[in-house]
């Protein structure tokens, strides 16, 4: 199991992510710690919906100027698109609200709307290019690569120092706009820049991951500094103070569980704004309230702590044989290697295998553990080579271990279940696999381990190469000797 130790350190294979996502956390609680200031939140929720359209919009136009996909420019595409939708839109809005009656958010809910249905159009409309339009607004941070980090770290470098350096024009701009006029000269051009200085941040963020990620980071660190805060410049440090935790605690609940991100820390930032309000609540009931709680979080934090995976104890085998039954598929996914071997047409011509076989993540997994096996002077062997019904086991490892009695077999029965091993080519390979040790003379289960590992498309950059490299990094805390 991952550590929180480790993924702060630089040679953590997923440390470019984090910063990535730490960057968002830090800055987009900024930008929507103003627009909160100008009761205007819900500009946080409508305008990522907004620059998820125009990235649809310029995937479709892309589409029907008969261009193909897959050229490499798709990020290029969706921040143009995102970039000149989000200005738009703001710019519209911004008009709306100087000439138009009636209330602003019942306009900032109906370009919701509108913006989230033209989306789902734009994408019905392209369906040859629908999986990189998802892919896109999905937003995978934990898939950037260094210049789309430096591109973000760029880009929100400004804006963080252009908020900072003139925080005092913008919320004086925020709070009075007649007095922002006469002091400053004018109004609507601080306006102006603030959302100029939000449409940037928002364009790049989405693209970069996504409209969920950025309004959970623009809207819920606000609202948990607003509690704690008692003036502004503790107000606009607390959101970015928080948003950071938020991405970095956020960011290794996603690694330690393998959930994805962009959900985790949304979901996390809800729980950090009720225990905001919670720990407020205790205080004002008194000291000892508060003890308490500290107290119980001490003895959960102590009871969760993690545990790193036991390696198979074969020096305590007896009897020393193992019966590796056929690795379980419950992920539901195709895992089928591809193949390239010059050589498999002749075969094939040749009657040897089949022109339908081809190896995979189970057939490599289960190849490497009877190496790993044989390798430390344990028998081992396949149970179909003693009786061909035995081609597979049930997920139970009693009823497993009941099979293999009825086959007159004996030793121990070594079961292995893929219950997750995906990709979609970008994003690093996540993988879970839970092994069990089972005695076939009683069914008890001697071992039982769930290994869960990350693993990086950097230099592997197919399926196979990339699931080599998780199968070597399981055996290495399978096998540590």
């Amino acid at each position: 199991m991952v550590s929180f130790l480790e993924i702060l350190s630089p040679a953590f294979l997923l440390f470019p992510a984090l910063l990535g996502s730490a960057i968002l956390g830090f800055v987009c609680p900024l930008v929507g710690a103003h627009l909160m200031l100008r009761h205007r939140v819900f500009l946080g929720l409508t305008l990522p919906q907004i620059a998820a359209c125009g990235v649809a919009f310029t995937f479709w136009l892309h589409h029907a100027a008969g261009l193909s996909h897959g050229s490499g420019s798709e990020r290029l595409l969706g921040m143009v698109g995102s970039l000149l939708f989000t200005l738009l839109g703001m710019g519209v809005l911004a008009y709306l609200d100087r000439r138009a009656s009636g209330a602003p958010e019942g306009r900032l809910a109906a370009a919701y709307a509108l913006a989230s249905a033209s989306t789902i159009l734009f994408i019905v409309f392209n369906p040859a290019g629908e999986l990189e339009i998802l892919n896109l607004l999905k937003g995978e941070v934990i898939s950037l690569s260094r210049d789309e980090l430096k591109l973000l770290a760029v880009v929100y470098g400004i804006v963080y120092g252009g908020l900072v350096l003139f925080r005092r024009e913008f919320l004086l701009n925020s709070f009075d706009r007649d007095l922002s006029f006469l002091l400053t000269g004018g109004s609507a051009q601080w306006s102006f820049w603030l959302y100029v200085l939000c449409g940037f941040s928002i364009a790049i963020g989405v693209i970069m991951a996504g409209p969920l990620l950025v309004f959970g980071f623009m809207v819920l660190p606000p609202l948990a500094a607003r509690t704690l805060a008692r003036g502004m410049n503790a107000f606009l440090f607390s959101s970015s103070l928080i948003g950071l935790l938020i991405a970095v605690l956020g960011f290794y609940l996603s690694v330690r569980l393998d959930l994805p991100l962009g959900p985790t820390d949304v979901a996390f930032g809800c729980i950090v704004i009720f225990a905001v309000h919670g720990l407020r609540f205790l205080v004002r009931r008194g000291p000892a309230a508060l003890v308490r709680l500290i107290i119980f979080a001490g003895l959960i934090a102590g009871c969760s702590a993690p545990r790193a995976p036991a390696p198979l104890p074969v020096g305590t085998l007896e009897p020393k044989y193992v019966w590796l039954a056929a690795v379980r598929n419950s992920s539901g996914a195709d895992l089928r290697l591809p193949e390239n071997n010059p050589l498999r047409s002749v075969a094939e011509m040749a009657g040897k295998i089949s022109g339908d076989y081809r190896p995979t993540v189970m057939d490599l997994l289960r190849g490497t553990l009877r190496q790993e096996l044989e390798q430390r002077k344990i028998p081992v062997s396949f149970p179909e080579e003693r009786n061909a019904g035995l081609r597979s086991f049930g997920a139970d490892p009693a009823a497993a271990a009941e099979m293999a009695r009825t086959a007159q077999l004996s030793g121990w029965l070594l079961l292995c279940d893929i219950r997750r091993w995906h990709t979609d080519g970008r994003s690093p390979l996540s993988t879970s696999v839970l092994m069990r040790l089972v005695r076939i003379d009683d069914g008890m289960v001697q071992w039982q381990e769930h290994w869960q590992k990350i693993v990086p498309l950097v230099g592997a950059r197919r399926l196979d190469e990339a699931s080599g490299d998780a199968v070597k990094a399981i055996m290495r805390e399978m096998f540590p000797s």
